[in-house]
């Protein structure tokens, strides 16, 4: 952008400690809130998912089940909760997209 100085555009450093709320956390999952399914990450995994947005959440799904990832070892990574990024954020877009295809 012109007129600005590299100043104005710092990193915002993921995660950063002071987040919006998710609209999806306003009545949070007791089961979802701080899950894990291991204590630590493993060495090494087949597929690692980055995010668990609906993108990240679908593809999951659609791993879990799909037969020709049968047996594969799948991580998913998050940097806060379930669903607290992007798509947190753009709820409406979601809300408005599923209204539509009823």
């Amino acid at each position: 952008m012109p007129g600005t100085t590299s100043e104005e555009f710092k990193p915002a450093g993921l995660p950063c400690p002071n987040s919006s709320a998710s609209y999806w956390h306003s009545e949070p999952s007791v089961y979802l809130l701080n899950h894990r399914t291991t204590s630590s990450l493993p060495d090494s995994c087949d597929i690692v998912i980055i995010g668990s947005g609906i993108t990240g959440a679908s593809v999951a799904r659609y791993l879990a089940e799909d037969d020709r990832a049968k047996g594969l070892s799948v991580v998913m990574l998050e940097a806060r909760e379930a669903c607290w990024g992007a798509t947190g954020r753009y709820r409406f877009t979601l809300l408005s997209l599923s209204l539509y295809y009823v």
